[in-house]
């Protein structure tokens, strides 16, 4: 049982004071090994009994369970003494990379290359930060030839699940899987029964009910995300893993070769 990577899953469903239980426990699971839970609770300004609730409600038995868990996935820490700014962004991407990589299920991105070779017409969405990874995702599809465009524009969006058709296949990428525009241009496209694949951070919020396959990727807001404030970095890597994945296949392989030719020779 992964306590971490569920905890994060489930993260929109909890209450106010178990969000402050769950944000430490991401941030500083490594520290809980001797902690006893009177001290948790004061250091996340909580109680002892919100935190007996807490863990129950993530499916251990009791606070020593959850701190076995914990620490039985627990990898071997690296070495965390740092030498500068560098050293300090390396160790943050190593995690965020370490921990999305726990998540990422092939057999869902085997599910996802029949879904695209199917697509009549592929639209990648996304708002704001998530809208330029939106059009790195297209960009990619694209150069193997694939028929996909992009939209952050939420009008835009609306209006292309409005004429969306069966055969064509919407991708939502948002980290919360709450931003009201992408739900909205989601709930449209279903109803006109296109396919809907999302990436995101959390498996009970509006997006992922709407899907019909969900990728999950590690929230960097578990990693001092007030100090790096690259929330796209675990999308990225997710698009880097599904891209060499879809380079397997030699039509596509063959595709990416020649834009990449022609664009050598302007």
């Amino acid at each position: 049982m992964d306590v971490l990577m569920k905890i994060q899953k489930d993260y929109l469903n909890f209450s106010k004071q178990e969000r402050k239980i769950a944000d430490y426990i991401l941030r500083f699971s490594h520290e809980l090994k001797n902690m006893k839970i009177g001290e948790l609770a004061s250091k996340t300004g909580t109680s002892n009994a919100s935190i007996t609730r807490f863990v129950k409600k993530i499916d251990c038995a009791s606070y020593p369970d959850m701190k076995l868990y914990i620490n039985a996935k627990d990898d071997p820490k690296e070495n965390t003494q740092t030498n500068g700014i560098a050293d300090e962004v390396y160790l943050h991407y190593q995690n965020v990379i370490k921990n999305t990589q726990r998540l990422i299920d092939t057999n869902k991105i085997t599910e996802f290359l029949q879904l695209i070779k199917q697509a009549r017409n592929i639209i990648v969405i996304g708002v704001s930060s998530s809208g330029v990874t939106a059009e790195i995702f297209s960009v990619r599809l694209m150069r193997m030839g694939l028929p996909v465009k992009s939209c952050s524009d939420p009008l835009w969006m609306l209006m292309q699940a409005s004429i969306a058709k069966p055969g064509d296949l919407f991708i939502a990428i948002s980290n919360t899987g709450a931003t009201h525009s992408i739900v909205e241009t989601l709930a449209q496209a279903k109803e006109k029964g296109a396919t809907i694949v999302s990436i995101t951070s959390y498996s009970e919020n509006p997006v992922s009910q709407l899907s019909n396959l969900v990728f999950y990727v590690y929230n960097t807001r578990f990693v001092h995300d007030e100090k790096f404030p690259n929330s796209q970095f675990s999308n990225i890597y997710l698009i880097d893993v599904i891209t060499t994945f879809l380079l397997e296949n030699e039509e596509f392989k063959e595709r990416l070769f020649t834009t990449r030719e022609i664009i050598g020779d302007l």
